[in-house]
C-alpha cells in the first residue's frame, strides 16, 4: 500500500468515525429532550390546550424517529467497517440515508417542542 492509499484510508477511517460520534451525541441530545420534556409535562400540561399538546405530541414522534434512524446509522457505520478500505465512505447510501433522517427528525422534533413552548406560556 503507497502512503497515499494509506493516507486515503486514515481520512476515510477518520470520517466514518466522525458520523458515529455526530450520531452518538444527537441520539444524547434527543433523549435528553425527550426526559426534560416527560419530566417537566406534568407542570405544563395543565397551563396548555390540547391543542397546543398536539406540538409536544409531535415533538416526541419525531424524537423517536431520530432515536430509531440514529440506531440505524451506528449499525450501517459498523457495517461499514468490515467493508475493504477502498469501499468504505460516509457517504454510502446506506449510511446516508438514516443519518439524514436522524438530523432532520431531530432538528423537527427540536421546532415542535419549541412551537410548544410559544403556544403554551
Amino acid at each position: 500500500m503507497t502512503a497515499m492509499d494509506e493516507a486515503a484510508a486514515e481520512r476515510r477511517k477518520l470520517a466514518l468515525t466522525a458520523a458515529s460520534e455526530t450520531s452518538k451525541h444527537v441520539l444524547t441530545l434527543t433523549t435528553a429532550v425527550v426526559t426534560i420534556t416527560i419530566s417537566l409535562a406534568k407542570d405544563i400540561v395543565g397551563k396548555a390546550s390540547s391543542a397546543d399538546l398536539a406540538w409536544l405530541q409531535l415533538a416526541w414522534l419525531a424524537h423517536a424517529v431520530s432515536v430509531l434512524t440514529g440506531v440505524a446509522t451506528l449499525l450501517a457505520l459498523a457495517g461499514t467497517v468490515d467493508e475493504p478500505d477502498s469501499a468504505r465512505s460516509i457517504y454510502s447510501a446506506n449510511i446516508r440515508l438514516p443519518a439524514a433522517l436522524q438530523m432532520a427528525s431531530f432538528g423537527l422534533g427540536l421546532a415542535f417542542v419549541v412551537i410548544f413552548g410559544v403556544l403554551a406560556i
